[in-house]
């Protein structure tokens, strides 16, 4: 049996001072590796511990005592190259504040503080590169030079991560506090059998790249009672970019999020836009959103490729979030386009299911575009409400990021294969409840309204299949169903309450339509 103190490695017997001013990074790094020949735990005691970048390996237990902090310097040369993946291309760039690489059975724990001071990175975020240090310039020049990428990111993305997992196995964090990251918060990539558990992720608002914790290509991943406060997505699900991700074909998959708590961000839970490798299996439950632009959320785009599939999120509540619900094939393109050939660069949605979520004061009830080639498909809704009345111009944040679409309160859905809405509650402010567009069949059973009812409820454009059910009519001889276009073939009205079948205003583009309520 290995004796118990010949495996605890004390960063003060390694001659770290901890007093925030001495540079501790090499007794810390040489208590790491010499815990990685043997494994066992090192201990940083209470103190401020001011490093550069470090890395843990094999069988290691990082165990950061409450009143200790990991403080990152605030110096770019004091990390060095590094080849890693940022949003979703390998390439390089600088090292992680504290990386996980290569490494079997690493555990992250206690109640300190890893604090990467990236407000020293930020402020170079919105400096022109004129005045940029001579030396960070050439740092950059190298990145540009050696990655040969070419998108509409600047190289400046490649700021280090805080908290980086790649290409290992069975690690966990529990306890600690990541805060003020230089780029993403907590980054989990090419890795298999990863916990987050009770981790405190804080960023402000207006840090850029500031995600809090994605997860990028790697499968069996738990994150669970953890709050995060991002200055981007919160929690987001990654799998590569384009032909690249694609060629990597590594998914992301096997994935829980439960017990969460998110306090602001871009997004509460988000899949993409890099998601060319595929995300699949993936349950979200136990959650709440509050102050978030948006809530759950897909993105994607013409050119990425990839699957999205078998998505469930369970048990959310969201209070005081911009756009609920939002699954959107055009990330800053635009909606307003025709098919296009189908091929390996066309994005899939698929079997998706909301189920037990409440979203109150919230601007957008929902946006919902598929891409009219190849729609996305196996959308459900049931045991929903959604309170859509926060004026609109309580926020100047679109539902989702698309071009060339008006906003509303309304439950916007275009391009889908089928939808379906069980058990919904709904409330917009002088506007339909739901607008569907050039979608194969929509599917509505004990649509309720809370408030003012909307005239039309509900309006279909080019929609091929409506089916209502379980719905209550107007007590007015107001329109409950709006039909537009000549695309819209068949409207059944079955198994509702009262004379819905009298409140369909057809419109007279709508040359092809059949109302079936026998």
């Amino acid at each position: 049996m290995q004796d118990l103190e010949s495996s605890r490695f004390d960063v003060r017997e390694y001659d770290a001072v901890g007093d925030g001013t001495e540079l501790d990074t090499e007794p810390i790094q040489t208590a790491l590796d010499a815990c990685a020949e043997t494994g066992g735990t090192v201990h940083v005691p209470p103190g401020e511990y001011r490093t550069g970048p470090l890395r843990v390996g094999d069988d290691t237990t990082l165990h950061i005592d409450a009143g200790a902090t990991l403080l990152f310097v605030r110096d770019y040369e004091a990390f060095p190259t590094v080849e890693s993946r940022w949003e979703g291309w390998n390439q390089f760039g600088f090292h992680p504040c504290l990386l996980v690489r290569d490494a079997r059975n690493v555990e992250i724990t206690g109640r300190g503080t890893i604090d990467g001071q990236g407000d020293y990175w930020w402020s170079f975020y919105d400096t022109p590169e004129s005045e940029y240090p001579d030396g960070l310039r050439t740092r950059l020049a190298e990145f540009d030079e050696r990655n040969d990428k070419k998108d509409d990111v600047s190289s400046f993305t490649l700021r280090p991560p805080l908290f980086q997992v790649t290409e290992s196995e069975n690690v966990s964090v529990s306890g600690v506090t990541l805060r003020n990251s230089p780029f993403w918060n907590t980054h989990i990539v090419y890795s298999e059998n990863v916990t987050v558990h009770d981790v405190n992720i804080e960023n402000p608002a207006d840090a850029p790249n500031g995600d809090g914790i994605d997860i990028d290509s790697s499968r069996h991943v738990r994150i669970s009672d953890t709050y995060v406060n991002a200055g981007d997505d919160a929690i987001c699900i990654k799998s590569g970019k384009d032909e690249e991700g694609r060629t990597v074909g590594e998914p992301a998959s096997q994935i829980t999020i439960t017990n969460c708590t998110v306090e602001a961000g871009h997004g509460g839970v988000v899949i993409g836009s890099e998601m060319s490798g595929d995300v699949r299996d993936v349950t979200v439950s136990n959650c709440t959103f509050t102050g978030t632009d948006r809530g759950i959320r897909i993105k994607t785009q013409r050119g990425r490729g990839g699957v999205v599939e078998d998505l469930r999120f369970d048990t959310i509540v969201m209070r005081s979030v911009v756009c609920p619900f939002v699954i959107n094939g055009y990330y800053f393109t635009d909606i307003d386009s025709d098919p296009i050939s189908v091929d390996e660069s066309t994005p899939m949605v698929r079997n998706v299911h909301f189920h037990n979520v409440t979203a109150r004061d919230v601007s957008f009830a929902g946006f919902f575009a598929g891409i009219p080639e190849q729609p996305f498909e196996g959308i459900s809704f049931s045991n929903v409400r959604i309170d859509a009345t926060r004026p609109l111009d309580a926020t100047d944040i679109s539902p989702a990021m698309a071009e060339n679409y008006e906003a509303s309160h309304t439950f916007f859905c275009k391009s889908l294969a089928d939808v379906s809405f069980s058990d919904v509650e709904i409330r917009t402010a002088g506007v339909p409840a739901m607008e569907f567009e050039e979608t194969d069949l929509v599917s509505i059973d004990g649509l309720r309204f809370r408030g003012d009812v909307p005239s039309p409820a509900v309006a279909v454009t080019d929609v091929g299949r409506t089916r209502i059910s379980g719905c209550a009519a107007h007590p007015s001889e107001r329109p409950f169903l709006e039909v537009n276009g000549p695309g819209t073939r068949t409207v059944s009205l079955h198994g509702n309450h009262g004379p819905i079948s009298d409140r369909v205003d057809i419109d007279e583009t709508a040359t092809n339509v059949t109302v079936d309520s026998s």
